[in-house]
């Protein structure tokens, strides 16, 4: 793979030496003496006494190089609210702020939230104020090769590992609330194929998507070196940039199996659990529904509705390794590449995720804003009791995803998405087809 090379300056300063001058040569005629020829007997004076002392700075970086300062983007043309997205209020329930949804979409402008399929309990609590933490914006030093180097990325991230303020659900609790999901593990297995309905309802929104995601040519191109070099931020500590070295880029696009991720776990696991795959279905006909203010697992009530929201963050809150060192040792499993649409009208969504899981089973990811061109860290990690799926997104305290594993390796991927404790949507996760060549590079 090529070095990239868009650091380097694109022109040198001219050190051109000025023309000397010299007289052209005297002819010569046949059968004669050659001719004096008389040289000037002065060179020209106007040889340049220095050449210039400094090199053209880098943009943003500051004269003679060095380490990459923070950068400060120019605020992007206002995007405008989408056409079409603007949907009827969902009886019963609070819609996310702007601000909220700013956190997880990396979007400064307003959004209206798409309507759940089904309805949702009441959850009208005190709104909490919209987060609106941007991405880290300091950029690592100038890599010195195709991946950028293990020891100049930013680890800048430490708000994803510290639990939420609006948090405060205890582990006995927690432990009470798996209690009762595991009681309904037998009528979730193999729930993907027992309810084709459910299944064809998110295979049409996926297509949908698909159809329309033609229209990013440059795709195939995103999360190639040299699309990292240009889109660094702040990463967490437990980041699958430690597997960059080992694999091509397009490997992280790579679609699991189910059996291939149980496999690829170290821990021991409950068997009852893991002997076959639970695809999580959220909404009105799924296997997570929220009613009254409660949430039921596959018609248990496992917990309320506030709860659920905080189990989900804690599980998605991952303490920073102990050093580089341990954080380097873990190895990655990609779990590909998705679009991530709000509703069913989203199909051409802005906005797209890669995740990895590591053997230990934490979740490592990015989110990429087509839009606004920024890039979020992603990190989390799987629960071996039930299958559950966790994460956090970017710097900010409010946005935490939940799905099922077996729902990552399938091509449609529901997620239920929490904005704190009080808001609830379900997104879905589309996967695209990776790049056929290394040519994106």
């Amino acid at each position: 793979m090529n070095r990239p090379s868009g650091l380097k300056p694109s022109t040198r300063p001219s050190t051109q030496l000025p023309s000397t001058g010299i007289p052209s040569k005297p002819g010569i005629r046949p059968g004669a003496d050659r001719p004096n020829v008389t040289l000037p007997e002065t060179r020209p004076s106007t040889r340049p006494e220095t050449l210039p002392s400094t090199r053209p700075s880098l943009p943003g970086l500051g004269g003679g190089g060095g380490n990459l300062g923070a950068l400060t983007r120019p605020n992007l043309p206002g995007d405008g609210s989408r056409p079409g997205l603007t949907l009827p209020n969902r009886p019963g329930g609070s819609r996310p702020s702007p601000g909220d949804v700013g956190d997880f979409l990396g979007l400064d402008r307003p959004v209206t939230l798409p309507a759940e399929i089904g309805n949702r309990p009441s959850l009208t609590r005190p709104d909490r104020p919209g987060d609106g933490n941007w991405p880290g914006t300091n950029r690592p030093g100038r890599p010195g090769g195709d991946w950028p180097n293990i020891g100049d990325i930013n680890i800048g991230n430490n708000v994803i590992n510290k639990r939420p303020g609006w948090v405060n659900i205890d582990n006995d609790r927690i432990v009470n609330i798996n209690n009762q999901w595991n009681t309904q593990i037998g009528g979730l297995h193999n729930w993907h194929n027992r309810y084709p309905d459910r299944t064809a309802h998110w295979g049409r929104w996926g297509n949908d998507v698909r159809h329309h995601w033609g229209h990013y040519h440059d795709c195939h191109h995103w999360f190639s070196p040299d699309w990292w070099y240009g889109h660094h931020h702040g990463f967490c500590g437990w980041h699958y940039y430690h597997g960059f070295h080992n694999h091509a880029w397009s490997y992280w696009w790579t679609v699991p199996t189910f059996v291939s991720c149980v496999n690829w776990f170290t821990w021991t696991a409950p068997a009852t659990v893991w002997t076959q795959p639970i695809y999580y279905d959220y909404g009105e006909g799924g296997n997570v529904v929220y009613q009254n203010n409660n949430v039921y697992v596959n018609g248990q009530q496992v917990a309320t509705a506030e709860e659920f929201a905080q189990s989900a963050a804690s599980l998605a809150t991952v303490p920073p390794p102990a050093s580089q060192e341990e954080a380097a040792k873990a190895e990655w499993m990609p779990l590909g590449t998705f679009a991530v649409a709000a509703d069913e009208k989203d199909v051409d969504p802005s906005r797209v995720i890669q995740l990895a899981v590591s053997k230990e089973g934490i979740v490592s990811g990015t989110l990429y804003n087509t839009q606004t061109d920024q890039a979020q860290t992603v990190q989390g990690q799987v629960d071996k009791q039930t299958q559950r799926v966790a994460f956090r997104v970017g710097e900010g305290e409010n946005i935490v995803a939940e799905t099922g594993l077996y729902n990552l390796t399938q091509n449609e991927a529901p997620v239920l998405i929490h904005f704190g404790a009080e808001k609830v949507e379900t997104y879905l996760l589309v996967r695209l087809e990776g790049p056929q060549d290394e040519s994106g590079q």
